[in-house]
């Protein structure tokens, strides 16, 4: 991929976001005929029947790409599809596609206006909640979360909601039951990864539909459930004797094309689909939870902290930023201050470190590359890991390697660029990176 053809895609250099766009609207011929769509609200799209937005095209995957119109424009992210999705000749993964493009899916090309002067909505309504249950956000997309939430409880919807470990999706599940008109009924969760055996999975299931007749049963990562067992869900949720609401970390339409997850599992659990932003993506929301968690000593939560604080990647989200505050309010400061990885500690906070032979002195928090450059004993490294880290290394080697990956990504990207002052151009030059491809991972890591 020429590093001239991504400008064609981002539609310039900049890496800020735009002023709002109106809508945009989709004309395209396939198999079935000549059709024009605008669009509203994100839509999957595919060759499958039940998709949002149907291809009639044999080339085209059954859950192909999503469309997802945003204030700054049209994004397209490609769902793992086999033929891959192209705007203007460029391959993508994710893109924001300017006016007058051409999207290919398939033998199939999609022209793409913005000719409506109706604008997309900027946000939430004024009135949306700052909660819901026991969860607080005050950023714009979490009270856009509470408010489809709080919406879609009325109804009879199956839901996924989809999002990082620690973002709260069980909370919001169990909210959205207590708002629901089977409020009172039984509420059942199977942890679909915490299952060892074929056996002891179809027990458990059983065991759980049965007593969630009437209520609402969460199915928390049904990813990790057997091919086989998949299949043996469908006649039971066909029944509707409850409700269904859907708990995971991953992209349930990348594995169906995987061949990973049943499609008619998913269209059966597929409603609606929530996606809940990552802590490091609404930084409006760290200081009040941060103030919430810490109670009657707020004042912990110092301008320098803060500061501080908000640099982090919070990869374990809310829940890691609980941690936090609890080991804050605890006195435990060297505990804190490795738990949220500082890259700097301000000595008014929390620069006096213990060392290993129990010498006090004023020091900065080691950072991951410091550790790395130093190449320590394996034990040494262990005793110097953030213990937010410690669930990371019971967990499968592939999520493992995941998560290590992309803190280790993030990190890099920042600091890429503020070496280069956000210029795409210097920052893909430096890295060795296509700009489209930088571009996405800056989006995906919020940097």
């Amino acid at each position: 991929m020429a590093d001239g053809g991504t400008d064609d895609v981002t539609e310039g250099r900049e890496l800020e976001p735009r002023a709002p766009r109106c809508r945009p609207q989709l004309t395209w011929t396939d198999a079935a005929g000549t059709h024009a769509l605008e669009l509203g609200e994100a839509r999957t799209a595919g060759s499958a029947v039940h998709c949002e937005l149907v291809v009639a095209d044999k080339a085209v995957s059954r859950l192909h790409f999503e469309l997802d119109p945003q204030t700054d424009g049209l994004w397209v992210r490609d769902l793992g599809s086999r033929n891959g999705t192209y705007v203007n000749g460029v391959r993508i993964m994710e893109a924001r596609v300017p006016a007058g493009s051409v999207i290919r899916v398939g033998t199939t090309d999609m022209t793409v206006s913005f000719g409506n002067p109706e604008p997309i909505a900027p946000g939430p309504p004024a009135d949306a909640p700052v909660s819901f249950g026991a969860l607080d956000g005050w950023s714009a997309s979490m009270r856009e979360v509470f408010a489809t939430l709080s919406s879609l409880a009325k109804s009879e919807s199956s839901i996924i909601i989809e999002g990082e470990p620690g973002t709260g999706k069980k909370a919001l599940a169990r909210a959205i039951h207590d708002a629901s008109s089977r409020a009172g009924r039984p509420f059942v969760v199977v942890e679909c990864a915490g299952l060892p055996s074929q056996s002891e999975i179809a027990e458990t299931l059983e065991e759980a539909l049965g007593s969630a007749e009437g209520g609402t049963l969460v199915l928390d990562a049904p990813a990790e459930l057997p091919l086989a067992v998949q299949r043996e869900l469908t006649p039971p949720l066909d029944a509707k004797a409850f409700r269904v609401i859907v708990t995971t970390q991953r992209d349930l339409r990348r594995l169906v094309n995987q061949g990973a997850f049943r499609e008619n599992l998913y269209f059966r659990i597929a409603g609606a689909t929530v996606r809940v932003p990552p802590l490091r993506e609404r930084p409006g929301d760290l200081v009040p939870l941060l103030e919430r968690f810490l109670g009657d000593q707020a004042s912990l939560a110092t301008p320098s902290l803060v500061a501080d604080l908000a640099r982090l990647p919070w990869m374990g989200n809310v829940r890691e930023l609980m941690l936090y505050a609890e080991q804050l309010r605890s006195g435990d400061l060297l505990r804190a201050v490795a738990t949220a990885r500082l890259d700097a500690v301000d000595s008014d906070d929390s620069r006096r470190w213990q060392g290993s032979e129990g010498e006090h002195g004023t020091m900065e928090a080691p950072t991951l590359p410091t550790l790395l450059g130093t190449e320590p004993e394996a034990a040494d490294i262990g005793r110097m890991l953030p213990v937010a880290l410690e669930p990371w290394f019971l967990i499968g080697f592939k999520e493992f390697r995941e998560r290590w990956i992309d803190l280790g990504e993030r990190e890099y990207l920042r600091r890429l660029m503020l070496r280069t002052s956000r210029s795409s151009g210097a920052a893909s030059r430096e890295a060795g990176l296509e700009r489209t491809y930088l571009y996405r991972l800056i989006k995906k890591h919020g940097v």
